[in-house]
């Protein structure tokens, strides 16, 4: 992926993630529940996949 094309998805996260936060904060969700809402909606705009060999945090 060239640097253009990172800078246009990472924009277009930028903008899902907070259109969302924005809607959440509005429903007055508690802060723990974010997380999980604002994955299912990148899960709903983008094809996510983790890469080869990533690790997500622990819980």
């Amino acid at each position: 992926m060239s640097d253009k094309d990172r800078a246009e998805v990472f924009d277009q996260l930028r903008r899902v993630i907070t259109w969302e936060i924005e809607a959440q904060v509005g429903m007055h969700r508690p802060i723990e529940q974010l997380p999980a809402m604002i994955a299912d909606t990148l899960l709903d705009f983008f094809d996510i996949a983790l890469k080869p060999g990533a690790q997500p945090p622990a819980e």
